[in-house]
């Protein structure tokens, strides 16, 4: 898989990925701001455990108590979404790789900038849809499924920081630690293109940075805070294992530009 490929793919599939040290060393504020648009607030790094993503599960359907007319509305919609994507990996040149010729397909490597612009609107798009199709309270109790599946990367999320009052001081570390993940990103885009490390290795990766970055953004919350945001997530959520294997098969089935089929 060549750079342009991984790149397109990680931003369709919302993938965070940080090198181990990046974030324990402390040295967020000093990395490169902006480069290529990867997880901006709430964004790509927050689509796989987004509202409208997360009521595909069916283990949050339940919690959520949905209808059968809601869900046949849901599945339509998801459909339409899956649909939608897939369209948009093939345009982005994800589709390439059937299509003979190795290198980057022929083509100029993606604006990514663009690309998160595009899949944002999408999501927006989607959720809207989602929502309408929800009552108050099955919506609400969905906000506190995603702040629970998302954990403390949901705190980079500037309406969050809102509510719970951050300081500019606050924003500032917030900022510093997103910086180190958008520079982190494309680091390890760019290791995969040296063959420095294979496309297996980069799950891993991601599994134990996720760890650090959580534990860095803790600290940036007050104790007041800290429990204002506990209380927001409501009643615990118990993820199904075996909902957690079928989202993590349709991701693979997308990131393959097959047709298939979400901390």
């Amino acid at each position: 898989m060549n750079l342009k490929t991984l790149a397109v793919a990680t931003l369709l599939l919302g993938a965070t990925v940080l090198p181990l040290t990046a974030l324990a060393q402390q040295g967020g504020g000093g990395q490169q701001r902006g480069g290529g648009g990867f997880g901006q607030r709430g964004g790509m790094g927050q689509m796989q455990n987004s509202k409208a993503n997360l009521v595909a599960r069916s283990d949050v359907r339940k919690d959520i108590k949905t209808t059968a007319e809601q869900n046949t509305k849901l599945d339509a919609l998801q459909k339409e979404y899956r649909e939608k994507l897939q369209a948009a990996f093939q345009n982005m040149g994800g589709g390439q790789r059937n299509g003979g010729g190795g290198g980057n397909g022929g083509g100029e490597r993606p604006d990514m900038t663009e690309i998160q612009k595009q899949m944002t609107e999408m999501n927006k798009t989607y959720e809207e849809n989602v929502l309408k199709v929800l009552d108050e309270g099955q919506s609400k109790r969905l906000g506190q499924i995603a702040l629970q599946m998302q954990g403390n990367r949901a705190l980079m999320d500037s309406k969050l920081q809102t509510e719970l009052k951050f300081t500019v001081d606050q924003k500032r570390k917030m900022d510093d630690l997103q910086a180190s993940m958008d520079a982190a990103n494309q680091a390890i885009f760019q290791r995969v293109q040296n063959g420095e490390i294979e496309r297996t290795e980069v799950q891993p990766l991601m599994a134990e940075n996720t760890k650090i970055l959580d534990a860095e953004l803790a600290k940036v919350l007050t104790a007041d805070q800290t429990k204002a945001f506990e209380a927001m997530k409501g009643d615990k959520f118990t993820r199904d294992p075996k909902v957690d294997e079928e989202m993590r098969n349709q991701m693979g089935g997308r990131r393959g530009g097959g047709g298939g089929g979400g901390n």
